[in-house]
């Protein structure tokens, strides 16, 4: 007796062929393992967490659902070629990960200019193993050609009722776990979605092709918004910028005062005015950054003036001179613009420009903006000896440490940018706790007492770097500003902080002027700098302001120096703005003096809230069509 039934035999009976649906199975596993695969690479770098595994099969599982709902006659070629689109994509981002430790983002198609410049090294990233990322899709189409003529029916098949109910219960179960997924980490994190702020976070949170829809989506919406510019636009925006910038003057007796020295800017994670000179307890939370302040040559404050980018729009109006974006964040958003900042100008002018973070250089896309905004050089975490981490990143110890050894060794003139990490909220990093040495009796468990400590923390360190600079022979070569990227405690933990610093919080204008940085700039052989007193001061003054110490006249950006006596306004991205010590909020047509809570008549700053408007709205323009280089046309002409 045979007991070996024909095929022929087997699939000829109604309702037991089950070639397209093992065709379809198999595609689904297959690419399922790919993103799998890929949040492997990606969990080199950031935890995964299970739920983003469930986020991607859900995704293969409405891929194989829509394409079995085709027309049958092209549902082979629209398989393989959707599974070759989803496998280049997977290895885009896997090469992503082993070059820049990031993930790929439509943001920064614009920056395929740069590819040329790294073709060896993404070649050299390429292994053979790669190759198996593409191994289902022969195996498909073998399969395919192989098992489609041992029946008579066809190997794919009409679309029926049964079928239709079917992918469409499947759809929908898979979308809802996908919006579940989506919605539970954006309520966790809000706004993270949107601004993309670490993008293997957020991959391996929601699953790897669900972080790919969203930054598709932020793409297409930020392209959809981008209205066309007509030449009217253009020149509107050009004569409101030439107009500011041209009204910028060379003041007496600083120009120059540093000319030839070295440029070293520390940005301090959330480092906010109250701290300097604070006691607690008997002991000083900052005594380095104390002596510091006293024998800098200027020592105040600056509004913070950042938006959703938090530590990357301080460095971008550092180093750019322009507002942080209108929707976004402009260092994952316009990271393929051109820009004519600090870094760029000084680069030109026989500078060498290093950025230094102990951080991942895809965290914030730095790995993509800093090369666009002029620095030539980016040590980032990769590049260090990871001996002793804290929190997100390398210790300020071993970032501070590690970071001087390199500066002495630099070409001089330089400008290296520094920015630390251990002092990030929420500030309760055991590590951090562990190596304060700062007693926080009375705050313990509180965010204002661990904040003490991660302060205490990072001044101890940045002593010793100050030390280390004097010791090298740097210090006296070197102009140091120091400031803070950010505020620190949020207004919910203003009842601590009240308590803490013996004021009543609770009056908005007194919150408001808690929302400051510190900002300390010293100069070898300059005791003062003569500093505006009529004017408040932001972190867009600082480009401007360095440049001239050094000897240039940079008119690049929105910010003035802060020896301008003009009167001026400090703009928020919010269209508020403070001039003098009046906070101007034009949503709710208020002017309230900061400093006493009197009101001071919002009437009276109508041209001001004008400015302010169009001044955001000419920075917005600049970054949404990238015109920095139209902006300068004409001087370029002319030189």
């Amino acid at each position: 007796m045979n007991y070996i039934t024909p095929p022929r035999y087997l699939y000829r009976r109604a309702g037991r062929d089950y070639r397209e649906l093992i065709f379809f199975a198999f595609m689904a596993a297959a690419l399922f393992l790919k993103f799998f695969f890929l949040e492997g690479v990606v969990s080199g770098r950031v935890d995964r967490h299970a739920l983003s595994a469930a986020a991607s099969a859900a995704f293969c599982v409405i891929t194989v659902s829509l394409l079995s709902l085709c027309w049958r006659r092209i549902r082979l070629p629209l398989s393989l070629a959707a599974d070759l689109l989803l496998t280049l994509l997977v290895l885009t981002d896997v090469l992503h990960m082993r070059f820049y430790s990031d993930l790929f983002s439509l943001h920064n198609i614009g920056l395929s200019s740069q590819v040329a410049d790294v073709s060896e090294s993404v070649t050299a990233l390429i292994s053979i193993k790669d190759i198996l990322y593409f191994a289902d899709i022969p195996i498909m189409y073998l399969y395919y050609r192989v098992f489609r003529r041992i029946s008579v029916h066809p190997f794919f098949r009409a679309v029926t009722a049964k079928r239709l109910v079917c992918m469409l219960l499947l759809l929908a179960a898979s979308v809802g776990v996908i919006a579940w997924r989506v919605q539970s980490y954006d309520r966790k994190i809000r706004g993270v979605l949107r601004s993309m702020w670490d993008r293997p976070a957020v991959c391996n949170n929601v699953g790897a092709v669900t972080y790919r829809l969203a930054d598709t989506w932020n793409a297409i919406r930020d392209l959809a918004g981008k209205r066309r510019l007509s030449q009217s636009d253009i020149d509107r925006t050009r004569a409101l910028y030439e107009a500011q910038t041209s009204s910028f003057r060379i003041p007496a007796g600083v120009f120059g005062a540093a000319k030839g020295k070295n440029l070293i800017i520390i940005q301090i994670e959330s480092l906010q005015q109250f701290a300097i000179g604070l006691r607690f307890n008997g002991r000083e939370v900052t005594p380095n950054l104390n002596g510091f302040v006293r024998g800098a040559s200027f020592a105040g404050s600056a509004y913070n003036q950042t938006s959703s980018g938090n530590s990357s729009d301080a460095e971008f109006l550092v180093n750019a001179g322009l507002y942080p974006a209108a929707a976004g964040v402009a260092y994952t958003r316009f990271a393929g613009n051109s820009y004519e900042g600090l870094p760029k100008y000084l680069r030109e002018k026989g500078y060498r420009t290093i950025a230094m973070h102990g951080d991942k250089a895809g965290f914030w896309n730095r790995g993509h903006m800093y090369p666009a905004l002029g620095f030539e050089r980016f040590v980032s975490k990769k590049d260090y000896e990871t001996d002793e981490l804290i929190g997100m990143g390398l210790s300020d110890g071993s970032f501070l440490r590690q970071s001087l050894a390199m500066l002495k060794n630099e070409k001089q003139p330089f400008y290296a940018f520094l920015i630390t990490l251990s002092s990030h909220y929420p500030f309760n990093w055991e590590a951090l706790a562990k190596r304060a040495d700062f007693s926080i009796e009375g705050y313990r468990g509180t965010v204002v007492g661990n904040y003490m400590s991660a302060i205490h923390y990072l001044d101890r360190e940045f002593g010793s770097f100050i030390a280390g600079l004097k010791e090298a022979g740097l210090y006296d070569r070197s102009v140091i500003a120091v400031y803070g990227d950010h505020t620190a405690i949020p207004r919910w933990d203003a009842a601590a902080l009240s308590r803490l610093l013996g004021t009543d919080l609770s009056k908005d204008h007194v919150w408001r002027d808690m929302q400051r940085v510190p900002l300390v700039i010293n100069v070898p052989g300059q005791k003062t700098l003569p500093v505006s007193k009529k004017n408040s001061f932001g972190l867009i003054n600082l480009p401007r302001t360095l440049a001239l110490l050094l000897g240039f006249d940079l008119r690049s950006g929105f910010g003035a120096d802060i020896f301008d006596d003009s009167l001026r306004p400090v703009i928020f991205r919010s269209g508020s703005y403070i001039i003098g010590n009046v906070f101007v909020t034009p949503q709710n047509k208020s002017a309230v003096n900061v400093k006493t809570g009197e009101e001071a008549g919002f009437d009276g700053y109508g041209d001001t809230t004008s400015l302010a408007a169009e001044t955001l709205a000419a920075s917005d323009m600049i970054l949404e069509h990238d015109l920095m280089p139209r902006m300068h046309e004409k001087k370029e002409a002319a030189k």
